[in-house]
């Protein structure tokens, strides 16, 4: 069920995802098919980079 478009969840998850999925493509995310709560930047600033520091 983690999956977009997945059967078996309620309507109002089903529109939450959607909307969810609306928002973030809006704003240059693509989504990952397999887990609605994937997404990734489309055009990465710093795709050759590899962040690594403590968030307190």
């Amino acid at each position: 069920i983690s999956h977009h478009g997945a059967p078996g969840i309620t309507p109002t998850e089903t529109e939450n995802r959607h909307h969810l999925c609306a928002i973030m493509e809006a704003c240059g995310f693509r989504r990952y098919d397999r887990e609605w709560w994937h997404y990734t930047l489309e055009n990465e600033p710093y795709p050759d980079t590899y962040f690594d520091f403590p968030i307190a």
